[in-house]
């Protein structure tokens, strides 16, 4: 179980500044990747009604809060913040699975 315990204590504020905005990329970078994984899943869905999923949406929520208690976050805020992300992505996969071809849909 990894926890916050690795961040070390900064000394000035520009090192603070430093390991928000390292750490800020990389989630920016992990969400791209999801994203992709998002799109991908257009493919899967019969209809636009099949998109949106709100027991997948639930399930996400449940799982992402049992992610923050693991690594010392907030599951409110974390929970905040991805209904804010899956909505989102739902918007990107919803305009995904409409571009399909129509033989596709």
């Amino acid at each position: 179980t990894s926890s916050i315990s690795s961040v070390k204590l900064c000394k000035r504020p520009g090192e603070i500044r430093s390991n928000t905005d390292r750490l800020d990329r990389d989630v920016v970078r992990l969400l791209a990747e999801r994203e992709r994984y998002v799109v991908q899943a257009a493919r899967f869905k019969k209809t636009a009604s099949d998109v949106h999923a709100p027991d997948r949406v639930e399930e996400v929520v449940a799982n992402v809060r049992r992610h923050a208690a693991q690594f010392g976050a907030s599951a409110d805020v974390i929970e905040k913040g991805y209904r804010v992300l899956v909505a989102g992505f739902t918007e990107t996969e919803l305009a995904a699975h409409t571009a399909r071809p129509a033989g596709h849909k």
